[in-house]
């Protein structure tokens, strides 16, 4: 099981619309899974995994008690049988509002079982940490910082005396 937790400058009421909307999943786990939002309940996740293989499932919700928790489970057939939460508190202090992450990961048997769960030892909690902080950003800022596309950092003269 994979937890981590953060807290956001924002009121759970707002945070929790924010992670509804169907376009803050895929922006904010882009780091390592595609996630496509099919309704309000259902979305379709590829996780990429080594040598060119990929994991595939389809998550439901099935918990939703809004600005408290929303809860949510794979469907029959995902390669990586999953569930996972988020649960809203007040943070001290009125400082916003606490968010906990929890996922669980419960790989099939058999040898794809060793090797998902090979692959899932390997998922490192800083993908947890940094989907939360993503999240933060879009919460409290409007938008997610990127560093796609952004120059090494340096010198055009440096560059021409290295060459």
């Amino acid at each position: 099981m994979l937890r981590r937790w953060i807290t956001v400058g924002q009121p759970a009421d707002r945070l929790y619309k924010l992670w509804c909307d169907p376009a803050t999943l895929p922006q904010i786990m882009h780091h390592f899974a595609e996630v496509s939002v099919i309704n309000d309940t259902d979305a379709e996740w590829r996780l990429p995994g080594p040598l060119k293989k990929s994991y595939r499932w389809r998550s439901r919700i099935v918990d939703r008690q809004p600005g408290v928790v929303i809860a949510w489970e794979s469907l029959e057939g995902a390669d990586v049988p999953n569930e996972g939460m988020l649960q809203f508190r007040p943070a001290p202090g009125e400082w916003g509002t606490e968010l906990t992450l929890t996922l669980r990961f419960n790989p099939p048997g058999g040898a794809l079982g060793q090797k998902v769960t090979a692959f899932l030892d390997l998922f490192p909690q800083e993908q947890l940490s940094k989907a939360l902080h993503r999240f933060k950003s879009l919460a409290e800022t409007g938008e997610i910082p990127l560093l796609d596309g952004q120059p090494a950092g340096r010198h055009k003269n440096r560059q021409d005396e290295e060459a």
